[in-house]
């Protein structure tokens, strides 16, 4: 009996430590939570109603938020030509073990997913992935592996949930005062991660070398510090420099697709990806999501979603071909054109302009 009641006490003991720290955790997730939401779960508990941003903005009233805006995105790449099918007809089955995707990779890529980043159009949450990730690694890589032979994307990983973040607050203008931010698929960002660094590898050695933007081992802080350089370079022997700064307008959502396939096939990437980039171009929608609300879906002919891996590196192959004789320094769709002039340069033409204006009608009358 007295064994009895020990055996008793020592698991009362611990059932109630473990409730205890059980409770303790529960609590840590309430506040963690409440520290995302807090300034929500404020509003909504003083029934404070604040007006919407999109207010200032002249819609018709017949046509909803959502659906107006996303009309106009998708109008941006309404006049660029779909991907011509005859591209395809060109390729071959060129599949190579260089491609595969181990089970080892995949599982280091769910294991290291940001759980808080807003999941896509499928709406899974990346928490699931990465806490199921020793079940699913296995036939997630097998879908990869199968996506990348067949040269095929499932459509919903295809598609986009697009968030219009306001430049200016209160948006006025639907044209221009927001910029597109595409909410996808999580997997499909991890697929897309294996291929684009596929790609970086193939394309980097004959892409333009002052290209500074989301390539490896190069960065913001080495495209100013060769700008600085031969600037400083030049004005320290008492030369002159003319800069001019470009930037292009809807750079991502011009994108043409036809352009794109035609400079992988030009500069000798594998059929293979190809094929799996024809297919990640072609039949691509969005949807629009405002306050809740969301719009109709509708087909894109051009453009790449703003949140994608492969977008920036297809800009920046669209652009390699902008190589101008002066000084040029790229980062993405940011492009600084630089005309130095050496000291003795300046006096030849300053002497050129005296002589001519000494010369001039004025002086001979």
């Amino acid at each position: 009996m007295a064994e009895d009641k020990t055996a008793y006490r020592t698991y009362c003991n611990q059932v109630s430590r473990l409730s205890k720290k059980l409770r303790a955790r529960y609590y840590e997730k309430k506040v963690e939570q409440l520290h995302e939401t807090w300034w929500k779960q404020v509003k909504k508990f003083l029934n404070i109603k604040q007006n919407s941003v999109y207010s200032a903005l002249d819609i018709s009233p017949n046509t909803s938020v959502p659906n107006a805006i996303n009309e106009f995105f998708a109008s941006v790449s309404g006049d660029l030509e779909p991907l011509r099918p005859e591209f395809l007809a060109k390729l071959t089955d060129d599949y190579s073990s260089q491609f595969i995707i181990e089970v080892a990779e995949v599982e280091t890529k769910l294991s290291n997913i940001n759980i808080y980043k807003a999941p896509g159009p499928n709406h899974l949450p990346s928490w699931i992935l990465r806490d199921f990730t020793p079940l699913i690694a296995e036939p997630l890589a097998a879908i990869f592996n199968t996506s990348i032979r067949q040269g095929k994307v499932p459509d919903i990983w295809k598609s986009a949930v697009v968030i219009p973040a306001p430049k200016i607050h209160p948006p006025r203008s639907i044209s221009s005062d927001f910029r597109p931010i595409s909410l996808l698929s999580v997997l499909a960002k991890v697929l897309e991660s294996f291929v684009a660094n596929w790609l970086h590898d193939l394309l980097d050695p004959v892409l333009d070398p002052n290209q500074f933007g989301c390539l490896k081992g190069r960065s913001t802080a080495h495209a100013l510090i060769s700008v600085l350089h031969h600037w400083s370079q030049t004005l320290d022997k008492r030369g002159s420099v003319r800069a001019l700064f470009v930037d292009f307008s809807k750079a991502f959502d011009r994108v043409n697709h036809n352009v794109i396939v035609s400079k992988v096939i030009d500069r000798g990437v594998p059929h293979c990806l190809i094929r799996w980039i024809c297919s990640y171009l072609n039949d691509r929608r969005q949807s629009v999501c405002v306050d809740g609300q969301y719009s109709n879906w509708l087909s894109l002919t051009g453009g790449m979603p703003q949140g994608s891996l492969i977008g920036p590196l297809t800009f920046i192959l669209l652009i390699d071909d902008l190589r101008p004789q002066c000084l040029t320094h790229k980062y993405v769709d940011d492009t600084t054109l630089t005309e130095l002039y050496r000291a003795d340069h300046l006096k030849a033409e300053c002497s050129y302009i005296f002589k001519t204006y000494m010369t001039g009608p004025l002086i001979t009358k």
